[in-house]
């Protein structure tokens, strides 16, 4: 068995223990000082009351509650009360009082309204009024604060507001429709951005301060002198200035050229007019005859306005009527290549007219003339300078006329009496004849004026039955207009005009060995600019391109994917005649084309289009090879040889 060992306590085990015994006591003593009543008794320290502790806490829960009810009210009142919110993205509001309908002429007024809607003052703001370009201002107020139609509100407090009126006349085109727009920008006094507001008015111009009407004939017959007036009336309280007439006139109706109007096109006749005060009026008038077979209610139309910064014609009145053309007794028409539509020629081009006659009557027509009429077209002519110029080079070549009908030429003019075509002596109803007679156009010449002609037909008749009418018809002038003489001329040298060496390498070319050539195009004209002008070609597979190039305008380029050469211009103005490229390409024969000659160049094709007339120009020039027969030093050496 095991023994059991006992330890000894060390005599300092039993200080310690003393020590706290010691200190025990004097704890006790202290708190029985505190603690000790009136009476000298210690209370029972383990039987406190504990109540006196939970009302602090209490105490304490209180506070805290109020503090945060109070700081919740606060806050609560703050947001009921406070002057504004904060801006939410809707600060300036703008809108356009007035008139959607606008009568042109009248003076009309509009309200720029403006107004903060948010809830907090707006630090800047501006705005900018656009109207349409025909609105002439009368007032503004207040006025703009730049030179534009600009307003620098500068700062609007919460809910501040203000109105811009503008007054002012609108001159644009009738039936057509517009708007005022209105852009605002602005700055909450919250942000350090800007922000826009827009509003639109949408109108319409319905209606005219003008009115108008026609002055004519109840009823007239072709050959009839016929005058159409037109009489304009300012209804306004306003002047209107620079103002311009229109009148389209009916198919058929040959107008006599005046010096008060201008004729815009066949049948368009345009008048300045001025400035009409209001109340008053101004008239314009055409004269002129129906041409034969014109007849029944034919159409008149005119309009009154000015012409906008872009030349576009804003048409502030537009009158419609007719006039009642009764059929004629003798019908006439012309013909020219089959049809009786203006058109343009080139020189050479041959006319071949056919002229008809008809009598439509019941009864004999005596003493029939035609005469076939070339002329310069009357408006045309607007200097003496021109008319000689056009007197001198006529537009057809009269040595090369042929009538089957012996007309007598004279002047310009093909005359036919019973002299030459017995039935126009006496022409019973229904009868009819036809004349064919032919013309070429003149040859482009040095001083040929660019002018349009006409062609028309006059037919006088001296009784109808037994009434004596001496009545002259005519035809609707058929107008010419001459085509540009433009053309390409293409060539491929080797020594200049002056001898001068322009290509390189073997002369004939060898079989094997490479040549250098070089190429000209050069585009020339007498009449008209021209537009869009482009020259190309493709070369062959023998042949390479070395990038040699020169152009007196334009740009020249090589596409190596399609082989073609290309020679662009954007124009060549009236006044500028000429234009060339040259450019260098190296031929090197093969074996196959040992004894003949080989191509420099495929086709060469010419594209333009001709500004005065707007019609496309086409050119095609064969393709270009070794053999250079305008080349005096190149001239029977094309043919490849053997090395």
């Amino acid at each position: 068995m095991g023994k059991q060992h006992h330890k000894k306590q060390a005599p300092h085990d039993n200080k310690r223990r003393e020590a706290k015994e010691h200190q025990a006591t004097d704890v006790e003593q202290g708190l029985s000082v505190i603690f000790r009543v009136d009476n000298g008794e210690v209370p029972d320290l383990s039987k406190l009351d504990r109540r006196r502790s939970n009302l602090l806490v209490w105490i304490f829960v209180g506070v805290c509650t109020f503090l945060i009810i109070l700081i919740s009210a606060i806050w609560l009142g703050f947001a009921i009360f406070k002057p504004f919110n904060g801006f939410k993205g809707q600060g300036l509001k703008i809108t356009i009082d007035g008139p959607e309908r606008i009568s042109i002429g009248q003076e009309t007024t509009y309200f720029v309204n403006y107004q903060n809607i948010s809830s907090e003052p707006l630090a800047t703001s501006d705005i900018r009024l656009s109207f349409p370009s025909d609105f002439t201002m009368t007032t503004m107020n207040p006025k703009p604060t730049t030179s534009g139609m600009d307003w620098l509100l500068g700062a609007i407090p919460f809910g501040g507001r203000g109105t811009i009126i503008v007054k002012g006349i609108f001159t644009g085109a009738i039936g057509t429709k517009t708007a005022i727009q209105a852009v605002g920008t602005y700055r909450p006094a919250s942000f350090n951005s800007d922000f826009e507001a827009l509003t639109t008015k949408n109108i319409n111009y319905a209606s005219s301060v003008l009115n108008g009407s026609f002055d004519k004939p109840i009823k007239v017959l072709p050959g009839d002198t016929v005058r159409i007036a037109y009489t304009v009336q300012n209804n306004g309280a306003k002047s209107l200035n620079q103002l311009e007439a229109r009148i389209t006139l009916p198919h058929g109706f040959i107008r006599e050229a005046s010096s008060t109007d201008k004729l815009l096109d066949g049948r368009v006749v345009h008048f300045l007019m001025g400035t009409l005060a209001p109340g008053a009026t101004s008239t314009v008038a055409v004269t002129g005859t129906f041409a034969s077979g014109a007849s029944g209610n034919l159409p008149l139309h005119a309009e009154v306005g000015h012409e906008s910064s872009n030349d576009t014609f804003l048409a502030a009145l537009k009158t419609d009527d007719t006039i009642s053309v009764l059929a004629g007794e003798l019908l006439v028409k012309l013909l020219v290549n089959g049809s009786a539509a203006d058109r343009s020629v080139s020189g050479g081009d041959i006319l071949q007219f056919s002229l008809a006659y008809q009598n439509t009557s019941a009864e004999d027509i005596k003493g029939i003339t035609l005469r076939a009429i070339f002329e310069p077209v009357p408006d045309a002519t607007n200097t003496s300078a021109t008319i000689e110029k056009s007197s001198s080079a006529s537009f057809v070549d009269w040595s090369k006329f042929k009538d089957s009908s012996s007309g007598v030429v004279k002047g310009g003019v093909v005359t036919w009496t019973n002299a030459q075509i017995d039935e126009l002596k006496r022409m019973p109803p229904q009868a009819d004849g036809t004349i064919e007679f032919s013309i070429p156009v003149s040859s482009y010449a040095s001083g040929t004026p660019d002018i349009p002609y006409q062609v028309m037909v006059e037919a006088t008749m001296k009784s109808v039955g037994e009434t004596e009418i001496d009545r002259t018809i005519k035809t609707t002038p058929i107008i010419f207009r001459l085509k540009t003489d433009a053309d390409l001329a293409t060539e491929a040298r080797f020594f200049s005009k002056n001898g001068v060496q322009l290509g390189s390498g073997p002369l004939p070319p060898v079989s094997g060995q490479t040549t250098t050539y070089q190429i000209r195009w050069e585009v020339d004209k007498t009449l008209h600019e021209l537009s869009d002008l482009r020259v190309h070609a493709t070369l062959p597979k023998d042949v390479t391109w070395p990038n040699m190039t020169a152009v007196s305008a334009g740009d020249i380029a090589y596409d190596s994917s399609s082989r073609t050469v290309t020679w662009t211009l954007n124009r060549l103005p009236a006044d500028m005649n000429k234009a060339d490229a040259t450019f260098d390409v190296q031929l090197t024969p093969a074996a196959a084309d040992i004894g003949r000659f080989v191509q420099l160049t495929g086709d060469t094709r010419f594209d333009a289009t001709d500004v005065d007339l707007n019609e496309p120009l086409i050119r095609i020039k064969p393709g270009l090879n070794t053999d250079l027969q305008n080349d005096v030093g190149a001239k029977n050496k094309g043919v490849v040889r053997l090395p």
